[in-house]
């Protein structure tokens, strides 16, 4: 089976977990992201954006790179957060759904928690000022 070739825009949501110290309520909404990945043979670097949902009201979105690789269905992935005081990195691991349209997966801080994460690829052709401007 070929593998889905990533490159291009992705949407998502990552949910956070129970967690004593930083969830205890259950309370923190899911985040949504942007992604823009490339994807070069298997091997996958690109950037992601998303808000900083544990961050003091508005806290500007956290940009990140990422890395990683996907083989036979699955992709692996850490990204380095670049913001919002995060000195941590995150691992993600997906399934890439037989259209390669979709990934379901798990991110991880390790030692600390986890959570599932769910994203989408974005179809829709990018929208530009250009394109704005041929309407008006």
């Amino acid at each position: 089976m070929k593998s889905a070739d990533l490159s291009g825009r992705w949407t998502g949501v990552y949910f956070y977990p129970v967690d004593a110290e930083f969830n205890p309520f259950d309370d923190l909404p899911p985040t949504p992201f942007e992604a823009q990945l490339h994807d070069a043979g298997g091997d996958v670097t690109g950037s992601t954006l998303e808000p900083d949902a544990l961050g003091p009201a508005g806290a500007p979105p956290i940009p990140a790179r990422l890395e990683g690789h996907h083989f036979d269905g699955q992709l692996v992935f850490t990204k380095f957060p670049n913001g919002g005081g995060q000195t941590h990195t995150i691992d993600y691991v997906g399934a890439i759904s037989a259209d390669g349209n979709s990934i379901s997966g798990r991110w991880v801080i390790h030692g600390d928690w986890s959570g599932p994460v769910q994203t989408q690829r974005n179809l829709a052709p990018a929208v530009t000022a250009l394109d704005v401007a041929a309407t008006a």
